[in-house]
């Protein structure tokens, strides 16, 4: 008797953690820059260099990416100045269970950064970084899908009788991580003045969509690009904003149309400089970038596995091993409007014209209920504009909006959900000046979730066959009358008598295996 068995490759996080690392630190102003006046804008973003793995523990190493934007003191009226660096940090997180050969994800995430002016050569950063380090590890499985030689062919050979169940399940298909890199460019409007010097300069993701297709990755999104510069004449700061669309394919063997894409992503190399046009004017703007991608392809499977068996002409041990299945349970695609009025204190200046605006999603609890789903948390909301007051630049808005999104999702009613990704984008923010002291905000909130289950099958590893007891056979009878209880099938009571189940429908005229309570059956050996 031979097991005939097939391979199958599936996920399973194998260690998980979780760090907040509060950080604080004083930085200078540099000679080149001129005194700090006030505060207008500030943005962090958090990027990861490298990770050294050691026994049980995992040593993070990176940095708080930082950019200000100010109003210098003495400066010309309208200009505005700006300064970046990085905060560097290094962290040891233990990580359970973690081998030498386990490849470790590490999702940082910007959970609050404030600037404050200690005096005018020196601010003061606080922040709260998060750090996510998961280790995901790809298993394989074997599965007995048929049995060579149940069927007792020849003389003295012993008879099985087995029956099959189907599996479904993810197979991994591609797993890796690789670049796309983004080469694109823009050109001011007309009628814009030319850039002189350059001092705010953000780059964001808008939109982003992942498609698998045949030996590929299909990636196609759209760029924000914000710059605030001094007038290249006049020194006086402008402003320019732009949307870039970008797509690119990334090789992915074993890649196939329809199959499911779980694709995590950060910003990893940025840079947006700016270049002569044509006509030797200031007036291109070069973007570069590198988007990091974390690549999980899974095609759906459904493979039929021998799921029990017993003997006909024979003793059978079958041994079994109990093993985990991960199979998608549910993928959302949930968008959310959201939208907020927002009133300027008395002291604040009154608005003129809104400059930019952009909006950063930070998830802060997951709950699966019976009846679905709950997602919480925070936006924040940034936006930069003008005064009809004054003529010193810039001035800014800041607000952060809870949300709570409450979904229905079919399948998760009986089910224990442990694993989930979850992708959160918001777009450009809209925002509309009610009156000189007010602003209504809308935000799109799509939130990308795919919801997984995992389950556990016992799964027949082996088969032991030895000839039938005596003393079992003599208590065997040769015909019986067998009366249908609750719960009965014809596989138990044919494991019972040692009767295939064929033979019990033959005899007893059945034409499926549907049987019910109080009905009689003839059994004969």
């Amino acid at each position: 008797m031979e097991l005939l068995k097939k391979n199958i490759h599936t996920e399973k996080i194998k260690s998980k953690a979780m760090l907040q690392l509060p950080m604080e630190e004083d930085i200078n102003v540099s000679d080149a820059k001129p005194d700090v006046a006030r505060i207008i804008y500030s943005s962090g973003d958090v990027k990861i260099e490298e990770i050294k793995m050691g026994m049980n523990k995992i040593w993070v190493k990176g940095q708080l990416c930082y950019q200000i934007l100010y109003q210098a003191e003495g400066a010309e009226i309208g200009s505005a100045a700006g300064m970046e660096g990085g905060l560097p940090f290094m962290e040891e997180i233990y990580l359970e269970r973690l081998e030498g050969q386990d490849r470790v994800v590490c999702c940082p995430q910007l959970e609050d950064m404030r600037v404050h002016i200690i005096n005018s050569r020196k601010l003061s950063i606080q922040a709260v970084v998060s750090l996510e380090p998961c280790v995901e590890e790809t298993v394989t499985e074997e599965l007995c899908t048929e049995l060579e030689g149940a069927d007792g062919a020849g003389a003295g050979s012993d008879k099985l009788e087995y029956r099959k169940k189907f599996v479904d399940y993810l197979e991994t298909e591609v797993k890796k991580r690789d670049l796309l890199r983004i080469h694109e460019e823009a050109k001011l409007a007309a009628g814009m003045p030319d850039i002189g010097e350059m001092v705010w300069k953000s780059l964001d993701i808008g939109s982003i969509s992942f498609h698998a297709g045949d030996e590929k990755l299909v990636v196609t999104g759209e760029l924000n690009v914000f710059i605030v510069y001094n007038e290249d004449n006049s020194g006086k700061a402008n402003w320019y904003e732009t949307t870039i669309p970008f797509s690119g394919n990334i090789e992915c063997s074993n890649s196939r149309e329809g199959m499911l894409a779980d694709i995590s992503y950060e910003i990893g190399h940025e840079e947006i400089t700016v270049r002569d046009d044509a006509d030797g004017e200031p007036r291109i703007i070069g973007v570069e970038a590198a988007l990091e991608l974390e690549i999980k392809i899974f095609s759906r499977e459904s493979s039929p596995i021998v799921a029990d068996v017993y003997g006909v002409s024979c003793e059978v041990n079958a041994q079994t091993a109990a093993k985990d299945f991960r199979n998608m349970l549910a993928e959302l695609n949930i968008e959310e409007k959201l939208v907020r009025n927002i009133k300027l204190e008395e002291t604040e200046p009154k608005l003129l014209q809104i400059c930019h605006s952009d909006a950063k999603v930070e998830i802060e609890d997951t709950v699966f209920k019976e009846d679905g789903l709950t997602i919480s948390g925070n936006i924040t909301l940034q936006a930069l504009y003008t005064s009809s007051d004054d003529a010193q630049g810039f001035y800014p808005i800041k607000e952060t909006i809870p949300f709570e999104v409450v979904r229905q999702v079919e399948g998760i009613e009986n089910a224990e959900v442990e694993q989930y990704s979850l992708y959160a984008q918001t777009g450009s923010p809209s925002i509309t000046i009610k009156d000189s002291a007010q602003v209504e905000a809308r935000i799109t909130l799509n939130l990308h979730m795919i919801v997984y289950d995992t389950r556990q099958e016992d799964i027949l590893t082996d088969l032991k066959i030895a000839p039938i007891d005596a003393a079992v056979l003599e208590k065997l009878p040769g015909f019986a009358i067998y009366y249908v209880k609750q719960g009965d099938s014809l596989w138990q009571i044919g494991k019972k008598y040692y009767v295939s189940v064929e033979q019990i429908k033959e005899i007893n005229n059945l034409s499926s295996d549907e049987i019910k309570v109080g009905d009689k059956l003839l059994i004969v050996k």
